[in-house]
């Protein structure tokens, strides 16, 4: 009966399907034929299958509410967050993808947009034709750096550049900071584009628990000991996607923590304008000295627009940007 119920639940069983029959399942159960015949009967006395004299048992309809907690997803998918990333971006327009931390679209900015495209339109040709400078619109880096000094980040507009996005922002911080092997630390749960991410990169990726107040902090002091990581990426802000916040203690023994062990932090604080009340920032308390922070419009302004930005330690080469601040622990061999 349990595993008839958990199939009509999953919706491997729909309204109508036929059930096996009374000798069949009871093979494959190796049960006796009375004991299916019993359950079958129980089943369509509580309404969850019928009964067709001369036909065989049937499920009932209407169909079941979807119990998530009854699927058993495809092992192969289960791990490749690859598929995932794919998945979520060639969903249909109107899918539901709360996963993705993603608004419908007519929560956006749609207004604003339109009124600066229409500027935009009427610029001189350099803004419309033009390559920017290498690290992006500076003006734009200069609306930044205001808005993270409202923060608590003392950043100068030499400090920052503009990506694509977000992700974009990890990828080349990957590039610069990782070699295939590396250990990378996450949250566990985290947002999932993080480990389809290093999975491109082939780096080595440990899940620490996280908590209400942020990352559980002895088994992050554990992963620091035992797997020596190289990076460490998280959401300080509102955490995707559990809406934890870090408190001021877990960043104080979080950065204490890394600096002793040669860590370098990402902070992904693509939330931050939906925060009524703002929580620490890593980069506040550590000044951009371990930690790098990026952020992006994607869901609070478009995600067609594509505009992120990375917040690092000040270099003397703006090609370095993304070098760590202290030299980097000897890896083992």
């Amino acid at each position: 009966m349990a595993q008839v119920r958990s199939r009509i639940a999953s919706r491997a069983y729909s309204p109508g399907t036929r059930l096996p029959s009374v000798r069949a399942q009871a093979a494959a159960m190796g049960v006796s034929v009375s004991t299916v015949v019993e359950a079958y009967e129980r089943l369509a006395a509580e309404g969850s299958i019928t009964s067709r004299p001369g036909s065989g048992f049937y499920v009932a309809g209407p169909v079941a509410p979807l119990a998530l907690t009854e699927i058993g997803p495809r092992l192969d998918r289960e791990i490749d967050p690859l598929w995932v990333s794919r998945q979520s971006l060639e969903a249909a327009s109107d899918a539901l993808r709360p996963g993705c931390g993603w608004l419908p679209a007519d929560w956006m900015y749609e207004a604003g947009i339109r009124r600066a495209l229409r500027a935009l339109a009427k610029a001189d040709s350099v803004a419309l034709t033009e390559y920017a400078t290498p690290l992006g619109h500076p003006g734009l880096r200069q609306v930044l750096s205001r808005r993270l000094a409202a923060a608590g980040i003392d950043t100068a507009p030499e400090q920052l550049m503009l990506t694509e996005s977000g992700t974009q922002a990890i990828d080349l911080i990957c590039r610069f900071l990782l070699e295939p092997g590396d250990t990378v630390l996450v949250d566990d749960p985290c947002y999932f584009n993080f480990h389809a991410l290093l999975k491109a990169h082939r780096a080595r990726v440990v899940s620490v628990p996280y908590t209400p107040n942020g990352p559980d902090v002895a088994r992050f002091e554990a992963a620091l000991r035992e797997r020596a990581p190289r990076l460490y990426i998280t959401n300080s802000g509102i955490h995707n996607p559990t809406g934890a916040t870090l408190s001021p203690l877990v960043a104080h023994r979080l950065l204490k923590a890394a600096d002793g062990a040669g860590l370098v932090i990402v902070e992904d604080d693509i939330f931050a304008d939906f925060e009524h009340t703002p929580a620490p920032r890593l980069a506040a308390f550590d000044g951009l000295s371990r930690v790098i922070q990026i952020g992006s419009f994607s869901q609070t302004i478009s995600a067609s627009l594509r505009c992120g930005f990375t917040a690092a330690p000040a270099d003397r080469n703006d090609s370095c940007l993304f070098h760590p601040p202290h030299a980097a622990p000897e890896r083992p061999a």
